[in-house]
This record gives structure tokens, sequence and C-alpha cells, in this order.
């Protein structure tokens, strides 16, 4: 562990000593004090790097999970071998006669057997998840940033509790990347100031194209109404919408809302494959970004939520549909728990007043290589 530094092998220590107490409280057949540990830290701490150093110590199998596909790949990339989303993890896909999907939970899931399962971006986990994460009874250990934003409605099981461990220095071969420069400036509350950082930048606006903008991996903004304008100008940007405000085939989708029996998540993205527009709805085929290996998806979407009037509609106008947008500019609140190669992003925090400094930096650490900063 030489290359740690005392905070951080003091951490890799206090989950030795958490994992030997839930070990000998499984094989002893008794109930674990605590079955779950929360390590936080900012941007740049080694969350990531301390719990692969003590998953090196542990002589059964480890497994690695987020809970979208992109920060499962963000794991890949910092050495997490084979992380995987929790769903992939823990539940089946299971399609009946019609070829309908749905997710069930595996009790032969490999999760069952684990010595260790550890978490990223936990803070994206609901109770209904975690709880049957937590049913395998197995050591987890999660790692979560208390600098973001809160999370999503409905989400934050695991970040409902102080973290037992807390990383706040930046670690030294972080300090160098511009990305967690900013980051911290901006959880700092220091001034972000307009020019070149690495391959990242700080622009005014106005500054961009529309092709610059189109070509973003991820476009991300503060308020719905800027997602809407900017969606629409992506698509514009592309060749699309000719035909009017429908998805076509390509365009890139957002899901709203978890609907289990069709294997969908909020804030997943998704491509649009086939559309026929019928009556009040429209009928997609959608492949997931998040999960490339399944097989595409048929959903039913209201009008409404691509020409507007979402608003005025009631429960029962969207029973037996999902929801779905336009997904080439997400807000930041609806982006959390994924990371993107290269993003753009357009600084509107100063709509948020007491979160300002959360929602710039969540913004900020959503990129992964290179980042577009638009003040």
């Amino acid at each position: 562990m030489s290359d740690l530094s005392p905070l951080q092998r003091e951490a890799v220590d206090a989950v030795a000593a958490w994992h030997r107490d839930c070990m000998a409280s499984i094989n002893g057949n008794r109930r674990m004090s605590r079955q779950i540990l929360r390590v936080f830290g900012y941007a740049g701490t080694g969350k990531t790097t301390t719990a692969r150093h003590f998953a090196g110590q542990v002589d059964g199998p480890v497994l690695y999970a987020a809970y979208t596909g992109k920060a499962a790949l963000m794991m890949q990339k910092s050495g997490c071998a084979a992380a995987s989303t929790i769903h992939s993890m823990i539940y089946r896909v299971d399609e009946d006669e019609f070829g309908r999907t749905s997710f069930r939970l595996n009790r032969e899931s490999e999760a069952r057997d684990a010595e260790l399962i550890v978490i990223d971006e936990c803070s994206m986990v609901d109770e209904e998840l975690a709880r049957d994460l937590l049913s395998f009874r197995r050591p987890i250990l999660v790692l979560g940033d208390p600098a973001q934003l809160p999370p999503v409605k409905g989400a934050g099981f695991f970040t409902s509790a102080e973290p037992d461990v807390m990383l706040t220095e930046i670690h030294r071969q972080a300090a160098d990347n511009p990305i967690i420069q900013l980051a911290t400036a901006a959880r700092e509350g220091r001034d972000i100031r307009p020019g070149t950082y690495g391959h990242s930048r700080v622009v005014e606006r106005g500054t961009l194209s529309a092709d610059d903008v189109a070509r973003a991996d991820q476009v991300l903004v503060g308020l719905n109404r800027t997602r809407t304008s900017f969606n629409r100008r992506i698509r514009h940007t592309l060749g699309r919408g000719d035909a009017g405000p429908l998805p076509e085939a390509g365009d890139k989708l957002v899901c709203l809302r978890n609907d289990k029996d069709k294997g969908i998540l909020n804030g997943g993205l998704f491509e649009v494959i086939e559309m026929q527009s019928k009556g009040s709805e429209v009928e997609l085929t959608v492949t997931s970004e998040d999960f490339p290996e399944r097989d595409p998806v048929d959903v039913t979407v209201r009008r409404e939520f691509f020409i507007g009037g979402v608003e005025d509609l009631d429960k029962n106008d969207l029973r037996g549909t999902q929801q779905f947008d336009y997904g080439y500019a997400l807000t930041v609140h609806k982006a959390q728990g994924s990371q993107w190669g290269r993003v753009i992003a357009y600084d509107e925090s100063g709509t948020f007043r007491n979160d300002a400094r959360r929602w710039l930096y969540t913004a900020i650490t959503r990129a992964a290589d290179r980042l577009t900063l638009v003040v």
C-alpha cells in the first residue's frame, strides 16, 4: 500500500476490520451488525483506488457495480475488473411468450457467493434496489460523494446515513487533472475563469458553434426549458425534426420513469430504432446505451412528451405507457450517476442558490475526459 496516502491507508484498515466482522457473522450464521460500510470522498480523493486496494486483499470473489452502465464503465477504466450495472448483477431479464421483457431478482446471481460487493455512485440507489442487494446477505461497500447534488427523488438509500470513512485529501495522482482542479474550485466556491485547462476549457456563451454542441457526447444544463431548447436545436443541427417534433430513427431519448416490467430505468439513455405514431401515442422500438447487449424493447409514449402539454396529463392518461423525452441535452439532476467522455456543460448554477456550488461541482464531475464549461 506504499502508493496510498496515510488517510487512504487508514480507510483500508477500517474496511478490513469491518469486513472481518461481516464474514465472521456470515460464517457463524449470525446477523451482521453492519452489512454496509460507507466510504465517501470528494472527486480525486481516491475512493475507487482505496476500495480496489482493499479488494486485492480479499480471498474470495469481489463484485463491482454501479447504477448506470456509464458509471460501471468508469469503474472498469479505474481497474475494477468486470464492473457491471447493479441490475445486470442481481436481476435476470425474463421474456414472456409475447417477447415482453422484465427484471426479476436472480437468486442464482454471482452476488450470492461474493466475498465483497462494491457499489459506486451509491446516491442513485433507491430503497427497493438496496433491499434486493442486501437480501443476498453479503458485505456491501458503498462509495459516494457528499459534495454532489442531493440524489433525485426516491433515490439516496445509502446516502441517508453519515459516512463511516470520509476522504477529503486530493490524491497526488489526481491533483494535476484539470477536471479535478475545476471541480475542486467549484466545491470551494472559487472563481472559474475562461481559459484552457489541459484538454478541457472554460468559454463564454456564444463561443461554440451548433456543430460543436451537437458533437458532444452529452450536453448538460440546469433548467428544463433550457434542456428543451437545446434538444430542439441539436436535432435540427443533426438534420432531424423536419417532419415534425416526434422521434425518428437514430434519435437519442432519455427515460423519465422506471418501468421494471419493461426493464427500463429512470435516467437511462436510448436510441430509437423504429417509430409509429398511433393517435395520442407513439410506439417506439428503442435500444439501451446502458445495456447494449440487450435486445431492443418496445415502448409506448404519449405524444405530449415530444410536442408539449405533459403537465395537462393525469395518471389515467399515462396508464399503460412509458415516459421518454429527447436526451441530447440533460439537466444535471437527471445526469447524476453517469459520466461521459466529452461533456459540454452550460453553467446555470446561479438558479440553484444554496445548491449552486453543488450543482456546478456535479456538472463538472460528469466529464470523464474532456469538459467544455460555458459560463
